[in-house]
């Protein structure tokens, strides 16, 4: 097993601390039904999906939608995820050849511009279903989606109604497109059949702590019980992807656990910056942002209030702030322990703590 490779984890055998999960999830998809994977960024979802995907040798895709925003970019990513599958590419290109708009070639399948995206993910898809065996589509991030939601819920409630081998898996947090799914209305097309909620959390102390002892002995670098503490105790805070990363530093680039520890949580910095950018790119930051500031020094629900009235220069009223707290709760960037609210990711925390103004966004088109 590389404990300390920085790339997701997609086989069981290399899945770490979620043998549970791993079944879970396993389980659910051989059951046929759909579920939405959530937790942070860097807690290890997409390792744990594709480590089921490798688990059950389904056909399928896997699909990143991180920084899409339209229908088009989810043609793109289907496409390609189809066409990294010699099977499901080879019934593509039988289709190409009856289906306007599609066109084969050396690396697989194509799809026309002005082919209509949303009529070109329910052709591709419904062409997916007639397969003959279960096939697994993993959407993860599915929340970037949330622009186009009306459509897929429609497209998505279709495929559910008539290609009963297509399971979906959605990753993510929950706000926007996780949350209409998982709790649908009674004129949503999925209402009554909602995916089951599979929530990833960072590992406890002890989980951690054998993370890095086992990493560091299959490395071969040495690391005291004092160091493996000063980590797990510090702003690693149990999180996989932060956890990876600092062994990978001590492992790969063979740097002194002081300096590699300084390393992981000045790139953890850079990562939450951007992060936090993407968030309040669509909100309304003077009001997100006081609120977490006080959340990262640890905030009763009062002082938050006071830091957003502060920042605006009047009362905000109690709604306001509970819409504000309930967002960032749903998005994972912020969580209640008894009468408090605290960040997290650590590295988000160790951000907000250090940065007095909020990360400038820049709108990026779709990136497929």
């Amino acid at each position: 097993m590389a404990y300390f490779d920085l790339a997701p984890k997609d086989t069981p055998e290399s899945l770490f601390g979620r043998r549970r999960e791993l079944d879970e999830l396993t389980r659910l998809i051989r059951a046929r039904r759909w579920v939405v994977v959530l937790g942070p960024r860097m807690v290890g979802k997409t390792s744990l999906v594709k480590a089921v995907r490798r688990r059950l040798r389904l056909p399928g895709a896997y699909v990143n939608l991180w920084g899409v925003r339209t229908v088009h970019g989810l043609v793109e990513g289907l496409l390609s995820g189809f066409n990294e599958s010699a099977s499901l590419r080879a019934r593509l290109v039988r289709a190409a050849r009856r289906m306007d708009g599609l066109s084969a070639g050396p690396a697989g399948v194509s799809v026309a511009a002005s082919r209509p995206p949303l009529r070109t993910a329910w052709d591709l898809l419904d062409l997916v279903g007639s397969e003959t065996k279960d096939c697994v589509i993993v959407l993860d991030e599915v929340q970037e989606l949330s622009s186009t939601a009306g459509a897929l819920l429609k497209m998505l409630g279709n495929l559910f109604n008539t290609r009963p081998n297509l399971v979906f898996v959605f990753t993510g947090s929950l706000v926007g497109l996780s949350r209409t799914l998982l709790d649908p209305t009674t004129d949503s097309p999925l209402f009554g059949r909602a995916p089951v909620r599979l929530t990833l959390g960072p590992f406890d102390r002890p989980t951690s702590a054998e993370f890095l002892s086992r990493g560091v002995r299959e490395a071969g670098v040495h690391l005291s019980p004092e160091q493996v503490s000063a980590a797990v105790d510090g702003p690693l805070d149990g999180t996989p992807g932060w956890l990876t990363l600092y062994g990978n530093h001590l492992a790969v680039q063979r740097l002194p656990p002081t300096r590699a520890l300084a390393e992981t949580v000045a790139e953890g910095k850079k990562s939450a910056e951007w992060d936090l950018a993407h968030f309040l790119g669509t909100r309304q930051a003077e009001l997100y942002w006081p609120a977490l500031k006080a959340i990262a020094i640890g905030a009763s629900w009062g002082t938050i209030r006071d830091y957003m009235a502060r920042a605006a220069g009047e009362t905000v009223n109690d709604g306001k702030v509970q819409r504000v707290i309930r967002a960032l709760e749903a998005s994972y960037l912020a969580r209640k322990i008894e009468e408090r609210y605290e960040i997290v990711d650590p590295m988000v925390r160790a951000y907000l703590v250090e940065s007095g103004q909020p990360p400038r966004y820049n709108a990026p088109s779709d990136r497929r």
